[in-house]
């Protein structure tokens, strides 16, 4: 790799990012449970995660190409750690409101990191290691899923001042992370004189209207958000087995401490399908590669809303939907970093952001729906796979036979 030092520190202080986020979210999430409406209070909680990236995605991904990506990736650190420490404040005082104030704040800082981190990846990997960079990139991101929510829920809800040292810790983290970003080669901003805009709603349109020019980019943004809403959609379902009906009784009878480890477990799953496909993939990307990811992932949540709710079959049946999520971003997540020009690869990941935050905001505005309609949680599941099936046939319609990223040329 023609960066292999700054891919690797980037890497490692993407998991550090990812550990404390999902540490946090999930904390966030699992005390919302043990509140009156679960439904409704995690619904709230990721809608307030959802709504900066809507907001300011298109506005990170310009300064993603105006600025050195290495210089916003250091920047949104140093601001991790502020809201960490903003984080431990909420946690002490066992403020539910505050700690909504929070994660709008990281949802803000990630909405920033975002088009930074993987609009380097081209500037630090070649066209043809690209897949291979995006597969281990995206285990790293998983490992720090697996850590960071399997931490969750290990400290009493109860016991608001250890939660609150736990806030100190991921500020620590954070702090950790941003000194490894500061020794990442530097590399010349992409377009300097790119003019900053806060105009999201014109700037999605605007973007999804330059994607549909070049063939293929507009399907995998289009993929790419799908995959997160239905995502969204079963992190709420995960977490409402744990929850207690007016009959007194759960879904799922197990700790908030095992479940979350149970959640974090499926990251592994996701990061050995990422690690496959990544070094499947070289310089051409085949149409089949995310048809199957869908196809695999539409079966695992089918099976999943189908069985006997108990914690080892859903974990199986999940773990081989991850397993093929893989194969689905992978493909999808090179074609948005390899298709745009390069001066406007961060535009182009921001409108990606934008658009799957959107999605996620319809995945968790829509369980609250879907609950009004008497739909229950596996139910939810069931849903979410149909979607992956409509997106198969999307993909399959709508990409080429197979995309060759080392010139951007589509071959049909």
């Amino acid at each position: 790799m023609k960066h292999a030092r700054s891919f690797r520190l980037l890497t490692f202080t993407q998991f550090l990012t990812v550990f404390n986020d999902n540490l946090f979210k999930q904390t966030v999430l699992l005390l919302a449970v043990g509140l009156g409406s679960s439904i409704r209070s995690q619904s709230l909680a990721s809608a307030f995660f959802s709504i900066p990236f809507v907001l300011f995605a298109v506005v990170a991904g310009d300064c993603a190409d105006r600025f050195p990506k290495r210089n916003m990736v250091i920047a949104t650190k140093w601001a991790e750690a502020v809201v960490m420490l903003l984080a431990a404040a909420a946690l002490f005082l066992g403020n539910f409101t505050a700690l909504l104030i929070v994660v709008f704040l990281m949802g803000m800082q990630s909405a920033f990191l975002g088009p930074a981190k993987y609009g380097s990846l081209p500037e630090l990997a070649s066209a043809r290691e690209l897949p291979r960079a995006n597969g281990l990139f995206q285990a790293s991101v998983l490992l720090g899923i697996l850590l960071g929510t399997g931490s969750a829920g290990h400290i009493p809800a109860e016991r608001p001042d250890l939660l609150g040292w736990l806030g100190i810790g991921m500020a620590t983290v954070a702090v950790i992370g941003a000194l490894v970003a500061q020794r990442m080669e530097r590399i010349p901003a992409a377009a300097p004189g790119k003019k900053i805009r806060f105009d999201p709603v014109r700037r999605l349109f605007l973007g999804l209207a330059e994607a549909r020019l070049q063939p293929g980019l507009l399907p995998a943004l289009v993929g790419h958000s799908i995959f997160w809403m239905c995502g969204s959609l079963m992190l709420l379902a995960w977490n409402e087995f744990l929850a207690v009906g007016v009959d007194g009784l759960a879904l799922i009878c197990v700790d908030a401490g095992t479940w979350s480890l149970g959640l974090a477990g499926l990251s592994l799953f996701m990061a050995a399908g990422a690690v496959v496909a990544g070094w499947r993939l070289h310089q051409e990307i085949p149409r089949w590669m995310p048809v199957l990811g869908a196809l695999g992932m539409a079966s695992g949540f089918a099976l999943a809303g189908s069985v006997e709710p108990r914690p080892m079959s859903l974990f199986l049946c999940l773990g081989g939907a991850s397993f093929f999520s893989g194969f689905y971003l992978i493909p999808l997540r090179s074609l948005m970093q390899k298709l745009p020009p390069p001066q406007q690869i961060g535009a182009t990941l921001g409108t990606g952001q934008m658009l799957d935050f959107l999605l996620i905001s319809l995945g968790t505005g829509s369980r609250l729906w879907l609950q009004d309609l008497g739909l229950g949680t596996q139910q939810v599941l069931l849903a979410a796979a149909a979607i992956f099936v409509a997106a198969a046939v999307m993909l399959a319609l709508r990409l080429p036979k197979r995309t060759d990223i080392s010139v951007a040329q589509n071959v049909n």
